[in-house]
């Protein structure tokens, strides 16, 4: 008699990939029930793996996607792409499980977690194709092209539709009809005409389509979410933070002249991400146990001062002093006595934006829509937003620095870079910073919230990285100061005017050669044959 019920599990793949994980699983847990490619006679399966080879279409893959969960509605499903992917990130997919070349003791975890009611995704690809050479498209192949992503476009707009549990069953029978037409008449195009577009001759595939006896292959951009907890999220976003913004990492010369955080010394760069982390993390937890009964919404405001003092305030070790005349002082206290942290950065969310979902354990409210954090697609967006509120606080942080340094000159040989430790070189970098933010403050950010983009800046192979990305900044847009919505307006101006502009351009330029083809060439060809007249010459037509 066995004491525990086996996991029932359906492997949907070719045949000899799905029986050789299947003997991989069997032998590495004895507790498992594994069907291949078959009905389970009158049991629905606790979990559905599908394996994918050489993943192409996205479309396709949600279609099928669809079938399954209408096919097994209680079955949980995690798929597993193996080969190469085409595209450069992994497709987004409404299911519990996603892995990207896994060997079978990822697998075999993965089954355990989903089962047990977790989630797990991969959010990389790190064995992306490689190509030989690039090829520019003809005439014929961008038109093709063209026409295959307006039906792209068009199947992720009925998507949205179909999965969505308020549409009713009516409409999503006719939808799910008209994505079997567009993916239909998108499989017909490519094999009509997908030779012309020479999409995979240069590239290079590997053999092992799944990896199954590699025992080494750690897979460090899994994500092993086991109870849809939110502190369980914040505590895996934590540590991905932690392992990316390591000072090993921070190895070279940060000397920017945009970003004050790089003209302080690589150790005190560090040790400020690293300690508004953790305050971070003291923050959400204090109040996650603190304030059951009560709204801390009141003392948001000044708990997150608070952070930001705490954080600047041990930018050294506890002990150390510094003589200042004829006292000595401590670095840390003198710190703390003299910031005032109320200087907000307006490319950075508002911290409560992402801080509340994690307490709460809510969804995201991002860009207008919510979206649970356990999902693919909401867990990296809400590991770049904390990133980027991190870096940009922290940046804010060395500008109090820099102004405490400037009244100490002698604090600028423990804590400023040593290229900027001269008072020439010190005031140049101030300088430098406080017009780019100007510019920024009244140029640059009234255009990228008219274009709906904000700015995020990430460390990227050890250099501080800007980099934008669409989102609604409608609200920021209306709170904008008079100068700096006259630039949104000449930006509008702009706009209006240059079509326009062109038009008149292209007629007063069409004019300018009909006077000098017609009138002026005609007058100089009069002038040219009445001298050859008059020196004896007759031209005749």
């Amino acid at each position: 008699m066995e004491l525990l019920s086996k996991k029932s599990i359906l492997i949907i793949a070719p045949s000899l990939i799905a029986e050789s994980l299947s003997l991989k699983l069997t032998s590495l847990d004895k507790n498992l029930d594994i069907k291949l490619n078959s009905i389970i006679d009158g049991k629905t399966p606790d979990l559905i793996i599908w394996n994918i080879l050489n993943y192409q279409s996205e479309d396709l893959i949600r279609l099928e996607l669809l079938k399954l969960k209408e096919r097994w509605t209680e079955s949980k499903i995690l798929i597993v792409i193996s080969g190469e992917l085409v595209g450069k990130q992994p497709p987004s997919l409404n299911t519990e499980g996603l892995l990207l070349n896994p060997n079978a003791e990822n697998v075999l975890e993965s089954i355990n977690i989903i089962i047990d009611g977790g989630r797990v995704f991969d959010l990389e690809n790190n064995n992306k194709i490689q190509n030989k050479n690039e090829k520019l498209l003809t005439f014929n192949q961008k038109l093709l092209t063209s026409g295959l992503k307006q039906i792209d476009n068009e199947i992720n707009y009925i998507f949205k539709y179909v999965n969505a549990d308020s549409t009713p069953d009516f409409y999503k029978f006719i939808l799910k009809g008209r994505l079997r037409e567009l993916i239909t008449a998108k499989s017909f195009l490519i094999f009509l005409w997908g030779n012309s577009l020479d999409l995979y001759t240069d590239t290079i595939y590997t053999e092992n389509k799944i990896n199954i006896d590699n025992n080494n292959n750690t897979n460090k951009n899994t994500i092993f979410i086991k109870d849809k907890n939110t502190l369980e999220i914040w505590d895996l976003i934590l540590n991905r933070l932690r392992d990316r913004y390591n000072s090993s990492n921070l190895n070279i010369d940060f000397n920017n002249s945009s970003i004050i955080l790089s003209g302080l010394k690589k150790e005190f760069i560090s040790r400020l991400i690293f300690k508004m982390l953790d305050e971070l993390d003291n923050l959400i937890k204090n109040i996650k146990e603190n304030y059951k009964d009560k709204d801390f919404k009141e003392d948001f405001n000044s708990l997150i001062e608070e952070l930001k003092i705490n954080t600047i305030s041990n930018i050294t070790e506890s002990y150390f002093r510094l003589r200042r005349g004829n006292e000595s002082i401590s670095i840390n206290e003198f710190i703390y006595k003299e910031v005032s942290c109320n200087e907000i950065d307006k490319e950075s969310h508002e911290s409560i934006m992402f801080i509340e979902p994690i307490i709460k354990n809510e969804p995201l409210d991002y860009d207008g829509k919510l979206l649970p954090l356990y999902e693919t697609e909401s867990f990296i967006i809400l590991e770049n937003i904390i990133s980027n509120w991190i870096i940009r606080n922290c940046n804010l942080l060395a500008s109090e620095v820099f102004n405490i340094c400037s009244t100490w000159p002698e604090l600028r040989t423990i804590l400023i870079n040593p290229e900027l430790q001269s008072t020439r070189n010190f005031e140049r970098f101030r300088n430098n910073i406080n017009n780019y933010n100007r510019w920024h403050e009244y140029i640059y950010m009234p255009i990228y919230l008219y274009e709906s983009k904000r700015e995020y800046i990430d460390i990227i192979d050890n250099k501080f990285t800007r980099y934008f990305k669409n989102e609604n900044r409608e609200k920021e847009l209306k709170n904008l100061e008079w100068l700096q919505k006259q630039v949104t307006l000449l930006v509008e101006i702009r706009d209006a005017i240059a079509p326009q502009l062109e038009i008149a351009v292209k007629y007063i330029g069409n004019l300018f050669v009909t006077f000098l083809t017609k009138v002026l060439g005609k007058a100089i060809g009069l002038v040219g044959k009445g001298i050859l007249q008059g020196l004896g010459r007759s031209i005749s037509k």
